[in-house]
């Protein structure tokens, strides 16, 4: 059974895009919208051609089509159908008898098309309809509006769609004011809508969408709908002709295949009061005098790590920007909680770092730089390479052209990853007991180390080890201050795990829940598991020895002395769960290693670092942050304990 929505009634209608070929989806068009809240549906009707055939259908069967969908979208929505001015006789035909039906008729007058959009909003005025006319600009209404050019006009509908096309924009409160002072001069009782209105993220601009549909939202208008539901695929659509500015395909607030974005996650969550509540907290945080100054900018922020160490910088008396485009559903709970705990010391910027020019600005701001954000795994990577580059690889390029800008570079320091040392297959191992092993006592004792040759294995493998390369040629080319962290298993508090990362947590929630778990392989591969406190200290040591490291990649763990097999954890897990949780197996995923743990000499040897938290102690911490926070009831624990 779907889950539908239940939001406040303020919400805006929203725009779907729909063709005669389009009979399978709109059930997943109406189930999208339902988990949306959506109650005003604004669909436009034209003979477009199908995303399947170059010919455009015959009017009969748009009609036909257009008799079949709108009384089914009608069923569940408000619904405004839209038709062009100059729309053919057969499409007239068909929304005419749909009287009773839909909730208003909209013409949309294009440039030179108004006496026609008038023409037929009156015919259609004359048939019972609400009607609306939309794509008037102030000018034109000046010269129809004395008389009764409006009479058969119920609504005006404005279209405005700011922020994205370079053009200046006055806002909404300015511009519906400068139509109603039209209107009020002439005496005119037409009422003021806004039909056509959105923001596109081809810039990877979540945050200014996030904006532009408050402002929207909040608008002086009587009604506002939103464009529009659903990006468009842009090789698609300009394989017919339609869309050659890429900008146009992306204006909808799920992505073409079908995922939210922020904005749409949002508004499943919890309707436009969560869209309000994040908007609330990415606003600028006020700096007075006495604490203006350069701050420590965390890229990726809002993730467990990012948050464990915005958090003890601030509590060090540093001021933080959090900079994160909260991908990972969760992870504003992060955010909620550093603004809670530590109100303007932390500033959160909702960005992406594939926006250079975001970017800059908040590195423009930075005295030392941790860069987390990331695509994080291995499976997403396989089913999309092209985005896990454009994360991993150019988001760190980004953000290193960035800091190369500065005139006093921020010293960076960057988190890789164990997986450009690839499979290791050359390892050679054995089975001792529940647990892989190598054969080479030096390896078994110490782990791997920096000296390993790089090997990337997946297009994440491949991406994160570009990014590595990069930032360590970026200290040797252009002498900027960065270090490479390549990192094995973290786990901690504020930690939302997935089966596909951050695997420690989701086990062991899995596990408080009464819930199996599904293990890759044969359960026996082997990884070192560093508690998220002791990284921290391992970041502000990288920091405060810069000029000593600078240029290095470390490898980052819990060393052999917090090595575990996946199967030995979960006992462990039970032991602190109260019950070990049933484990079902899947097929090996490509590039995983059997065995990896940390060498961690080198850092430790230049800093003095090493790890304090044993498996233990660092399973009982997180299972009580678990338990406290209510990411597992504490009923739930208390079972497992009994």
């Amino acid at each position: 059974m779907t889950a539908v929505a239940d939001h406040s009634s303020d919400l805006p209608g929203l725009t779907v895009f729909l063709r005669p070929d389009d009979h399978d989806r709109v059930e997943q068009v109406v189930a999208a919208l339902k988990r949306l809240g959506i109650r005003r549906l604004r669909v436009p009707l034209a003979t477009a051609p199908a995303a399947s055939n170059d010919a455009a259908p015959d009017d009969d069967d748009c009609s036909e089509w257009i008799s079949a969908l709108l009384p089914r979208l009608a069923a569940d929505f408000d619904l405004l159908a839209c038709l062009p001015a100059d729309a053919s006789d057969a499409l007239i035909d068909a929304a005419g008898r749909l009287s009773g039906i839909l909730d208003g008729i909209e013409i949309a007058a294009p440039p030179g098309k108004t006496a026609p959009a008038l023409k037929l909003a009156a015919h259609f005025k004359s048939l019972g309809f609400l009607t609306v006319v939309s794509g008037i600009d102030v000018t034109s209404l000046d010269l129809i509006a004395p008389g009764n050019g409006l009479d058969a006009v119920d609504a005006l509908g404005i279209d405005a769609y700011h922020g994205t096309g370079g053009t200046s924009w006055e806002g909404w409160n300015e511009t519906i004011a400068t139509y109603a002072q039209v209107l009020e001069i002439y005496g005119a009782k037409t009422r003021l809508w806004i039909t056509g209105t959105g923001f596109s993220t081809w810039r990877h601009d979540e945050r200014g969408q996030i904006r532009a549909f408050l402002s929207a939202a909040e608008a002086p208008a009587e009604r506002v709908y939103w464009s529009s539901l659903q990006d468009l695929d842009p090789s698609e659509h300009s394989a017919h002709g339609f869309h050659a500015d890429e900008r146009d395909c992306f204006n909808g607030i799920i992505r073409a295949d079908g995922s939210p974005k922020l904005l749409g996650r949002l508004l499943e969550q919890g309707g436009i009061t969560a869209v309000r509540t994040l908007d609330r907290l990415s606003r600028p945080s006020p700096v007075t005098p006495a604490r203006a100054g350069k701050l420590v900018v965390i890229t990726g922020g809002a993730g467990f790590i990012g948050t464990n160490l915005a958090d003890r910088l601030v509590r060090q008396g540093h001021r933080v920007i959090v900079f994160d485009n909260l991908s990972r559903p969760g992870v504003e709970q992060n955010i909620e909680w550093l603004k809670a705990t530590h109100g303007n010391s932390v500033a959160f910027e909702l960005a992406d770092i594939r926006d250079p020019y975001v970017l800059r600005d908040a590195v423009s701001h930075a005295d030392r730089m941790f860069h987390f954000a990331a695509q994080v795994a291995v499976t997403t990577s396989l089913v999309d390479p092209v985005t896990d580059f454009e994360v991993n690889a150019r988001g760190t390029i980004n953000l290193l052209e960035a800091i190369r800008a500065q005139p006093e570079p921020p010293p960076l320091v960057f988190t890789s990853t164990n997986k450009v040392y690839g499979k290791l297959a050359d390892v050679e191992l054995e089975l001792d007991g529940e647990r892989y092993a190598p054969t080479s006592s030096t390896i078994r004792a110490q782990g791997i180390d920096e000296s390993r040759p790089l090997d990337f294995y997946s297009p994440y493998g491949a991406s994160k080890g570009s990014a590595d390369q990069y930032v360590l040629d970026y200290c040797r080319t252009y002498d900027l201050p960065t270090a490479v962290f390549r990192m094995s298993c973290i786990y901690g508090p504020h930690q939302f795990g997935t089966e596909d990362q951050g695997w420690v947590a989701h086990f062991l929630i899995r596990a408080l829940q009464r819930e199996s778990i599904t293990l890759y392989g044969d359960g026996y591969q082997v990884r070192d598991i560093l508690f998220v406190e002791d990284l921290v200290d391992a970041f502000l040591l990288a920091q405060t020895h810069m000029p000593a490291i600078r240029g290095q990649a470390f490898n980052i763990g819990g060393g052999p002395a917090n090595a575990t097999s996946l199967v030995e954890l979960l006992d462990r897990i039970g032991e602190a769960a109260g019950c070990r949780p049933e484990v079902s197996y899947g097929p090996w995923r490509p590039g995983d290693q059997l065995y990896y743990v940390s060498d961690t000499a080198k850092f430790g040897n230049a800093t003095g670092w090493k790890p304090r938290t044993g498996i233990a102690k660092g399973i009982g911490l997180l299972a009580h942050w678990l338990t406290e926070n209510r990411v597992v009831e504490p009923s739930q624990l208390q079972r497992a304990a009994s």
